[in-house]
């Protein structure tokens, strides 16, 4: 909750962690002072109002809120706040966190004073009290992450914790109001002068008190290291989701919970806790280095595993990855959670137990900062849980070589810590590219029967760094670069560019005179680099991640280095407590989160985000939301609709790509400032920018129109919109990690306007859209790879001019790849058939048989189109290429000849005759006539697939490798030049590399036999 205020920042997740355990060891090392001077009954009394102190902290938080809203605001000023934001967002944290955690810390010692007053072994008792506490964290953490906040929301949540706190209040008051001591079950009144007993041991001598207590002290800085780290892994390996860091901090409260338990019952039963202490201690070393040993490679795979299989089924896989957490860090955790009771039992002394606990709460406090802070992000997660082991080997070290051992114990305990040493010393680095794959979201794409390791790690990674918020990555996969942040791609510079830009232009297209633009979310940068193409004066871009500004430097030719541009304000920080806090007011507001499903995103879709976007935004400003349309439920996307709607009752809803949501909201209805995409698309600049993005023409924009204020008020009825009490949507979105309902979502929202609905100006426009406008929006969807709406706005297109043979061309290769061939092939044989035969109509039909296999009839096509226009270079060199994919030597050569009598310039007759002479065998002459064509068109793409083979034949394999390189840089996405390169390094007996080429081939045709045989035999 207070997150939400100060920022979901690293820094200020960390300061309530940290006020939260500081409370808790500063109240236990006071209280332990404290009831140390107290009998036994008024212990109680201290306790009751304690827990009344807990409960008036929890009543007051509202208006403690509310009071520090201006405050914070004051401090934060315009987003360079200097030292001021961070001291006070250090002393909202004292005030809100720190205090009640300190109330809660005191309650401990207090429980002890009273419960072990007449123990004849006073750590036995105080040990089952923590083992009771802590049993009732493990299940507050499991029921508020699962249950409570999903249910009743923060609010209902914090009640159910005011109910618990009176409850405890009342009992106490019960047991005070019913006597005036208690003794321990099963314990004897303590004499003055009290006698050892077997099976009891004696006190340790004063001069060792440190051991336990220091002992404590490193195992707590130990054990938070742990639970971060771990937490980081798994956010990698599950998905950062909210479930997943339940699961987490639940699995670690329940592992300390058993292990105190193991410890409590073996106080009392042991006359050597120190031995045992060394060896739970060295027990946990030996199960950290163990499961960490795992992280890297085993763990992610058999998540992909799993997920592969059963992808659909989110219950299951939920139970799963709970079950692994569990396995992964319960016994860690029970083996520290044993420490604390032997502790006690070292120490004896009952007046020392709250100092005891309070050292080792601070140790939390410590490994929780310097993990988050330093070790993280400077040294990265591996060696990060090598300071664990690290820490754990020393505390064994220092019972061993000061505790009161015998021989055999000390041995037992080198013995464990040298094992805990050795598995250190012999684990192997963890597998980045695996890890940077997304196994938890991406596994389900990879083919069934192929190997999926190998597919999930195939690409380059050129960029990784495990930061203090999260992992960040950039990858070159077939020709694309992307940014991942923990696996989720957030960004690329492919089909991912036009919602990038278009989420930048249609707001400032659509505003009269922007001048001051602010972006939530840097990304890849592409968004503030399109905005900076208008002509603005500031553009304040918010990031939270460090890790994605240094990876945003990859995608520099995409966002024209846009954060050098002097008008670009970099904040490093949380965008929501930028909106909420700062005094600045902005023309455009953009905000381009991820996806809600990942842990804190949610934070971004509530109404009082919203409502502080509208309230920073200047007189006539416009703010521009993106919403995921995939991965989505329908409930939730109508309910983020309504979100936006309760905030901006006239703003408007469109949808770019297949599956990308744009939600336009300002004070007054948008259907006025329509006009303005027409005029201010002369902006310099601007026209060039979109064209990028195949974005040709105003109509291409307007066409994207999904509706307006009646149309959101439709799709938005009944849906219940989204607050920060009730943010459902946190829990909800990981759900549809893996239903593809970006189509359906898409449908509903397209069926929104109807055929003729829409303001006057989108009617207008598709009313007077011909050919080339469907045309060019076709183009714009292509290029997005979105080519099932491609295709339709082709048929449009042509529906409208079948003449028009760059249309016709680029409809057929969109069918090929959208594996809609048959249907293209009939819709062209219906135009056909209404038509005298033309020449272009038969072409494509010889196009499309070929892509189905039916070679005869494609042949008898391409022959037709010959007969129509006998002098057509396009039906020659398309009879060529039948010729040549069948091998028949004689009928290519004779094409050959026509071709060199029709089109004797063309880069395709010297291609084709560099064909002729490659099957031939004289490869050679290939080579020749393959420069030649290159010499006329150096961006003909299919010859240097050619060159690569001649040379390959001629045993020249580097020029071949350059060959087939220099094909890729012209179509990245040719899956045969990574089939050859793959064998090139094959043959070269370079494996990985062949894999890491088949494996990319194999993600753009996965039906090849030679890329499947390739890798096969890579292995």
């Amino acid at each position: 909750l207070l997150t939400l205020y100060i920022g979901h920042t690293t820094a200020a997740a960390s300061a309530v962690v940290a006020a939260f355990l500081g409370g808790l060891a500063a109240g236990a090392g006071a209280g332990g002072v404290i009831a140390s001077r107290l009998t036994a009954r008024r212990s109680l009394l201290i306790y009751i109002a304690l827990e009344l102190a807990v409960v008036a902290c929890a009543v007051l938080l509202p208006f403690e809120l509310a009071a520090l809203k201006p405050l914070l605001r004051w401090a934060y000023g315009d987003g360079a706040p200097g030292l001021v934001f961070p001291a006070v967002r250090v002393l909202s944290c004292l005030l809100m966190v720190f205090i009640p955690a300190l109330a809660l810390g005191g309650t401990f010692p207090m429980a002890i004073r009273w419960y072990a007053e007449d123990a004849a072994v006073p750590a036995r008792q105080s040990s089952a009290l923590y083992f009771v506490n802590t049993v009732g964290a493990a299940v507050g953490s499991l029921l508020a992450g699962f249950v409570l906040i999903p249910a009743l929301g923060i609010a209902g949540t914090t009640r159910v914790g005011i109910g618990a706190s009176v409850v405890a209040a009342l009992l106490v008051w019960i047991v005070f109001l019913s006597g005036t001591g208690h003794r321990a079950p099963g314990s004897v009144k303590a004499p003055a002068h009290p006698q050892r007993k077997s099976g009891a041991r004696s006190p340790e001598p004063e001069a060792r008190h440190w051991i336990p207590i220091t002992v404590l002290g490193l195992s707590g800085f130990a054990a938070l290291m742990h639970e971060i780290a771990w937490t980081r892994i798994l956010s990698l390996v599950l998905g950062p989701t909210t479930y997943a860091f339940a699961a987490t901090l639940a699995a670690v409260i329940t592992g300390v919970a058993i292990g105190s338990g193991a410890g409590a019952g073996m106080v009392g039963r042991t006359r050597h806790p120190a031995a045992w202490l060394s060896f739970t201690l060295a027990a946990a070393a030996v199960t950290a280095t163990w499961t960490y040993s795992l992280a890297g490679a085993r763990i992610p795979f058999l998540v992909a595993t799993q997920v592969a299989s059963s992808s659909n089924l989110f219950d299951q896989f939920l139970r799963q990855g709970s079950l692994l957490t569990v396995a992964l860090i319960l016994p860690t955790a029970a083996c520290l959670g044993a420490a604390f009771p032997l502790a006690l039992a070292m120490v004896g002394n009952r007046d020392r137990f709250g100092m005891v606990y309070a050292v080792n709460t601070v140790g939390a406090v410590s490994g929780s900062l310097a993990a988050g802070f330093f070790f993280i992000p400077r040294f990265g997660l591996q060696p990060t849980l090598t300071v664990v082991t690290g820490c754990l080997i020393a505390a064994v070290v220092i019972v061993i070589a000061w505790g009161p051992l015998s021989r055999n114990a000390r041995i037992g305990g080198a013995l464990a810590a040298a094992a805990a040493v050795a598995m250190l010393a012999f684990s192997p680095p963890w597998d980045r590219a695996l890890l940077a794959s997304g196994v938890y979201i991406y596994a389900p794409y990879v083919p069934k029967d192929l190997d999926l390791r190998t597919l999930l790690k195939a690409g380059t990674l050129l960029y990784y760094r495990e930061g203090a918020a999260a992992t960040v990555s950039v990858k070159k996969l077939t020709g694309t670069t992307t940014l991942a942040v923990d696996g989720k791609v957030d960004a690329s510079n492919r089909s991912d560019m036009l919602t990038q830009k278009m989420v930048a232009h249609l707001p400032l297209l659509l505003h009269d005179n922007p001048r001051e633009v602010m972006v939530v979310g840097l990304g890849s940068g592409a968004t503030v680099g399109s905005a900076l193409r208008h002509p603005i004066t500031r553009a304040d871009v918010l990031e939270i991640s460090t890790e994605v500004v240094a990876a945003s430097h990859f995608f520099i030719a995409e966002n024209y280095d846009a954060l050098k541009d002097p008008r670009t304000n970099l904040i490093v920080g949380d965008g929501r407590s930028h909106l909420l806090l700062t005094n600045r007011n902005y023309d455009v507001i953009i905000s381009e989160p991820s996806n809600p499903w990942i842990a804190g995103v949610a934070a971004l879709f509530t109404r009082e985000f919203f409502s502080g976007a509208r309230d920073r935004l200047a007189t006539g400003g416009i703010m521009c939301q993106w919403a995921n349309a995939y991965n989505i439920s329908d409930s939730d996307l109508r309910s983020i609709a309504a979100t936006f709607r309760s905030v901006f009752p006239n703003g408007s809803i469109w949808l770019v790509g297949g599956d990308d949501v744009l939600f336009v909201g300002s004070e007054k209805p948008i259907d006025a400032r329509l006009a303005n995409i027409e005029r201010n698309w002369r902006r310099p600049g601007v026209a060039d920018d979109l064209a990028k993005v195949s974005v040709l023409d105003t109509f291409s924009i307007l066409s994207l129109y999904m509706g307006g204020p009646a149309e959101l008020e439709r799709y938005a009825q009944g849906a219940r919109p989204f607050s920060d009490d009730r943010m459902t949507l946190e829990f909800s979105a990981p759900r549809e990690l893996h239903r593809r309902s970006g189509g359906d979502n898409a449908a509903a929202l397209g069926a929104l306007l109807g055929k003729d609905g829409g303001p006057d100006a989108i009617r207008r426009a598709k009313a007077t859209a011909g050919a080339m406008g469907w045309r060019h929006r076709a183009q714009m969807m292509a290029k997005a790879d979105v080519h099932g709406a491609a295709y339709d706005d082709f048929v449009r297109a042509l529906t409208i001019d079948p003449t028009d043979r760059d249309t016709l061309e680029a409809f057929v290769k969109t069918a090929m790849v959208s594996r809609r061939s048959s249907d293209a092939l009939a819709w062209i044989k219906a135009l056909a058939a209404a038509r005298s035969p033309s020449v272009d109509i038969l072409i494509a039909t010889s196009k499309l048989l070929a892509s189905i296999d039916l070679r005869a009839d494609a042949m008898a096509a391409a022959q037709d189109a010959i007969v129509v226009a006998p002098l057509q270079p396009d039906a020659l060199e398309q009879l060529a290429s039948l010729h040549a994919d069948a091998g028949d030597t004689v009928r290519l050569d004779n094409v050959v000849a026509l071709l060199r009598q029709v089109a004797p310039s063309r880069a395709a007759t010297e291609f084709y005759a560099a064909v002729a002479a490659f099957l031939h065998g004289r490869e050679a002459e290939a080579v020749e006539l393959g420069r030649r064509a290159i010499a006329i068109d150096p961006s003909f793409a299919p010859v240097y697939d050619l060159l690569g083979a001649a040379y390959t034949r001629l045993d020249r394999p580097a020029e071949a490798r350059q060959a087939f390189e220099t094909s890729l840089t012209l179509d990245a996405h040719d899956s045969t030049a990574y089939t050859n390169l793959g064998l090139l390094e094959l043959a070269a007996g370079n494996k990985p590399a062949a894999a890491n080429y088949f494996a990319e081939a194999l993600w753009l045709a996965p039906d090849s036999q030679t890329a499947r045989q390739g890798l096969a035999q890579s292995q």
